[in-house]
Formats: C-alpha cells, sequence, structure tokens
C-alpha cells in the first residue's frame, strides 16, 4: 500500500474513533466530525460515504431549519444537490466549513423558493412525493473554471504530497 494510502487510512480510523466517543457533544462538535470524516473519506475515493458525511455535517450546522420537520423530500433534494455539487468539484470534497455552510444556504434558499412557487402556482401539484421531480432543478453553483472543465472531461488527478499532509493534520 502506497504511503499516502497508508496515511488517510490512519486519519479515516482517527476521525471515526473520535466521531465514536462523541456521545452528548454539541451538534455543532459532531458535524465538525462529520465534516473531517467527508474530507478523509474523499482522498480516499470513497465518494458516496464522503458526500454522506458532508450532508449530515451541513445539515447538523443548520440544527434549526432540521427541526422545522421540513421532512424526507427535503433531505433527499440537499442530499442530491449537495452531490451535484461535489461531483463537479476538480477536488471533490468541501474545503471548508464556509464553503459547505455557503453552498447548503444556497440549496435551502432554492429549496424555499421552490415550496414557495408550488404553492403559489395555479396549477395544481397532485403528487405528494416530488423526489423525482426536485431531481431536475438545476441550482448554478459557484463552481471554479477549472470545476466545470474538470466535469466536462471527467478528469481526476492525483492527491499532492502537502495537501495529504493538510488533510491529515485536520484529524487531529
Amino acid at each position: 500500500m502506497p504511503e499516502v494510502d497508508k496515511n488517510y487510512h490512519k486519519a479515516l480510523n482517527v476521525c471515526i474513533e473520535r466521531l465514536a466517543t462523541e456521545e452528548g457533544a454539541s451538534p455543532i462538535r459532531v458535524a465538525l466530525r462529520f465534516y473531517r470524516l467527508g474530507v478523509v473519506l474523499s482522498r480516499l475515493g470513497e465518494m458516496g460515504k464522503a458526500i454522506g458525511c458532508f450532508n449530515t455535517a451541513f445539515t447538523m450546522r443548520d440544527r434549526e431549519f432540521e427541526l422545522k420537520g421540513i421532512g424526507r423530500q427535503w433531505r433527499a433534494f440537499h442530499d442530491y444537490q449537495m452531490a451535484i455539487y461535489i461531483l463537479g468539484k476538480r477536488r471533490k470534497y468541501i474545503a471548508s466549513l464556509a464553503e459547505g455552510d455557503m453552498i447548503h444556504d444556497l440549496i435551502k434558499q432554492r429549496w424555499l423558493k421552490l415550496n414557495q412557487e408550488i404553492e403559489n402556482s395555479e396549477i395544481p401539484f397532485r403528487g405528494k412525493n416530488l423526489t423525482h421531480w426536485y431531481k431536475t432543478i438545476k441550482i448554478d453553483f459557484p463552481w471554479e473554471q477549472e470545476d466545470l472543465q474538470d466535469l466536462d472531461s471527467s478528469a481526476v488527478g492525483h492527491s499532492e504530497e502537502a495537501e495529504l499532509l493538510e488533510c491529515v493534520k485536520i484529524t487531529q
């Protein structure tokens, strides 16, 4: 196993161990652990698990909105849109809490606007489960030009040593 993979697996074990010992911790602290775990999983190429961690982290950071009982359709919309954003990025992870909060807020604002449009529509929406329709909604995410080029070419680059050390360092 290459040294890079060993370091990421070590970081993954540290993240999981720390998350497991967070019983009774504040949601913000647990969200930080999920965020860090998402970064490490992304760097290991475990994109499904990484996206799940990022979704959990940023919905936990907005507990007030989550506690309003928005429901499953909100989570399905959020999780799908967050995945679209992450998979459209060149580096395939959220680089900071501020970036993740911004994207979460962008998704939330689009969700609220969609629901307002449905409510005010003269044409009634008959379906109760709009999950498939929500997947057709496109959000104009603030991707960098390099991200868009990589999305078009599906290019995946290798990690640089400095990025690896930074990722491992944040788990400590």
